[in-house]
């Protein structure tokens, strides 16, 4: 075993769960600079090296949480070549430990040039196929009376995704397809997360070693998903195709032309307008926008999640009666705060130093750049900064479950200030256990924020749903979708003005303005200073959400839909 010392920096493909994460830092001996490539990929070639070569650290360690991230391996490691680490070396899932020399590392170089020339390759192919399928018609096709099975396509080429909205909603999808008699084949590159076991799981091997520019693997991974479905040794025979639309990925288009049957598109905002706007732009942002289009013209249904999303698909000529809207929903039975105990309450506040008798203000997700999450930060350090004794007197902890882009901005608010002490940083959570801590919560913050490029908000947050679904007192963004689930709601002020008693008798949530510290600050004194209030909110939260938003609403105005287009 090596002897690590605290001079350490560990390279990421992506966020490590908060287990796995704790068992490194355990086997390090303590907690290592971490760099992740997605923060990597937003420098310039110069500062990026400069970010490799900065720094003291004698060793870097690549740490692989799930096998599926050894395609990443040869990036990694030529990657920490170039640094100026000592040594490297590769922690597997098993943290079991493996040297890298540098010639490992420039052998595995060129495995990457390799990859790179079979990606463009495949990208030139796709390019033809799409110019091809924009030309083409959408088959017709009909729909069975009966429930048989479904294809489900999860072409995402990314790895390790173990909580968040997107997990929460393809298990509802599939689950909510097998509540209603249908059977179901999941085709996805990794093992599914909170799926049925009736579910049958057709593993699609991705490729071995990634190239770059990375996002040309994509158009690899298409050609390679498509063959391999239809290679398949068991016979898939689908009355339609669901796919979940992922970046420069129409292999549901390909498929369903293929097996002749209906395709049920999932569309939750274009991925190559979202990298254009919010990200890295696409090096072939045309080529993406392309595999969108060839996808939503020969869907037989699109299912979105919003109304601002289905203003969208209007515009890009998606015929109306080929749209569904149905917001993200929860699955009420797992997201139940009757499933736990006082006892398993106290044990994850112990877990995390928690006294058993605090007031916990929770937040969780994935802190994208539009959750918030850096808002309510700001809203802790005021309120530690301006008012601990208040903090003191009502024993109120604020917890933040996830981790995510906009993580070191929640960092540099708390980290090293007066808001520290009364702040948890749990680290990213797997989404089977994050009921658990909302049942451990008393408050739950959304606290999402408007697009900083001024245009529609058009999501439909999952967390949402399940903050509604475990019965807990909600602040919230009077923002989009969020406000209008949400309602009636009411803001701080108007508490203030007679209206109480009216307005508190159906209230969902406390609504605040969206990225405005103060109105949060005032929402969550007044729910910390009302417990009572918190427990009439959560209660109506909860009936409004089984009457309302569980999957099994969702699923079925998709069939319903599906039903009217292809009959």
């Amino acid at each position: 075993m090596i002897k690590y010392d605290r001079e350490i920096r560990a390279l990421v493909g992506y966020p490590l769960s908060s287990d796995y994460r704790r068992r490194l830092e355990a086997l390090l001996g303590g907690e290592p600079e971490y760099l992740s490539v997605a923060e990597l990929r937003r420098r310039s070639l110069g500062n990026l090296f400069r970010t490799l070569w900065d720094g003291t650290g004698r060793m870097m360690v690549i740490p692989l949480e799930d096998a599926n991230s050894l395609a990443l391996l040869p990036v990694l490691e030529t990657l920490a070549a170039a640094s100026s680490s000592r040594r490297i070396q590769v922690i597997h899932p098993d943290l079991r430990q493996e040297a890298v020399s540098r010639g490992t590392a420039v052998f595995h170089f060129f495995r990457m040039l390799g990859a790179s020339v079979a990606s463009r390759r495949s990208m030139y192919r796709c390019r033809r196929e799409l110019r091809r399928l924009l030309e083409a018609s959408r088959i017709d096709v009909s729909l069975p009376e009966e429930a048989g099975e479904v294809l489900y396509l999860k072409t995402n080429l990314w790895f390790g995704v173990k909580a968040g909205g997107s997990v929460g909603h393809i298990a509802g999808v599939v689950n909510g397809l097998l509540d209603h008699g249908y059977g179901l084949v999941f085709a996805a590159a990794e093992e599914p997360v909170m799926l049925k076991d009736e579910v049958r799981f057709f593993r699609v091997e991705p490729p071995q070693v990634f190239g770059l520019p990375s996002e040309l693997n994509y158009y690899r991974f298409q050609e390679m998903f498509t063959a391999q479905v239809s290679r398949s040794p068991v016979p898939i025979e689908p009355d339609f195709i669901y796919q979940r639309l992922s970046v420069a990925n129409y292999a549901g288009v390909i498929l369903s032309r293929r097996y002749r049957v209906p395709l049920v598109l999932e569309y939750n905002g274009s991925e190559a307008w979202i990298a254009k706007h919010w990200g890295n732009p696409l090096r072939y942002h045309d080529l993406a926008v392309m595999a969108e289009n060839a996808s939503l013209r020969h869907a037989h249904l699109v299912v979105t999640i919003s109304d601002v999303l289905r203003d969208e698909l209007l515009s890009r000529g998606v015929e109306p009666e080929r749209i569904v809207v149905y917001p993200n929903c929860v699955d009420p039975e797992i997201f139940d705060p009757g499933r736990y105990s006082r006892e398993e309450i106290n044990a994850l506040r112990r877990e995390y130093g928690i006294a058993r008798d605090a007031r916990v203000v929770t937040f969780v997700g994935t802190f994208g750049q539009w959750h918030g999450a850096e808002i309510l930060a700001k809203a802790v350090r005021r309120l530690a900064e301006e008012d601990s004794a208040w903090l003191e007197q009502w024993k109120v902890h604020f917890m933040f479950v996830g981790d995510g882009l906009r993580m070191p901005e929640v960092r540099r608010e708390i980290e090293g200030g007066a808001a520290e002490r009364f702040v948890t940083l749990t680290g990213l959570v797997e989404q089977q256990q994050a009921p658990r801590y909302l049942a451990a919560s008393d408050i739950l913050v959304s606290p999402h924020v408007p697009n900083a490029d001024g245009s529609r908000f058009f999501g439909s947050p999952t967390k949402l749903f399940e903050y509604m679904a475990m019965g807990k007192g909600i602040v919230a963004s009077d923002l989009e979708q969020i406000g209008d689930v949400l309602s009636p709601g009411f803001k701080v002020f108007e508490i203030t003005k007679g209206k109480k008693d009216r307005i508190i008798e159906d209230a969902i949530a406390v609504l605040t303005t969206p990225g405005d510290v103060d109105d949060l600050v005032c929402g969550i004194r007044l729910l910390v200073e009302r417990p009572e209030l918190c427990e009439q909110l959560g209660d109506n939260a909860r009936r409004k959400v089984l009457d309302r938003y569980t999957w099994k609403h969702h699923v079925g105005a998709i069939v319903d839909a599906l039903a009217q287009v292809c009959n």
